[in-house]
């Protein structure tokens, strides 16, 4: 046998494939018009959220969270659609419920004292369309949502303040 021949211990680097979801959602507040540093409303190394008018008195919050783990980060978007007043508030809770069978591909949870209609998915692989997608699902149910909602509870508009 002839000599062996030692080579140099190579430094090899994990490379991870993918977009990075920050920048997906950077690409996708941009493409609606927006600049992503001025939505930036909160920064950390385990999640970023975002915050955008989308009209007058409404804003859309995104939120990217467990950044540090890839394969759990997930995108969460919602839309807050009523606020819930402590008189009556069962009554309102019901009627949500029973309303939000009708819902395709979002969900309405109780957050704080608010209704939200809102969407969650991986990060893992997602793209501006999904966003965008996703974004378009809240947006065409958010009016038939408030609109059912002030008919069965008997009001003229749904407050959101």
């Amino acid at each position: 046998m002839g000599k062996i021949r030692k080579f140099a211990e190579l430094n090899i680097r994990k490379i991870v494939g993918g977009k990075d979801p920050v920048r997906v959602v950077e690409d996708f507040i941009q493409r609606r018009g927006f600049e992503p540093e001025k939505c930036l409303h909160e920064k950390g190394p385990d999640q970023t959220r975002w915050m955008i008018r989308i009209k007058d008195d409404e804003e859309l919050e995104i939120l990217l969270e467990s950044a540090r783990k890839p394969q759990e980060t997930t995108i969460y978007m919602g839309v807050n659609i009523i606020t819930v007043p402590i008189r009556g508030a069962m009554d309102v809770l019901a009627a949500a419920l029973e309303i939000a069978d009708g819902l395709v591909g979002i969900k309405v949870s109780l957050v704080g004292h608010y209704l939200v209609l809102s969407s969650s998915l991986s990060a893992s692989g997602v793209t501006i369309d999904d966003l965008d997608y996703n974004f378009r699902l809240i947006e065409a149910q958010q009016g038939w949502f408030r609109d059912a909602l002030s008919t069965e509870l008997q009001l003229e508009q749904v407050p959101l303040d």
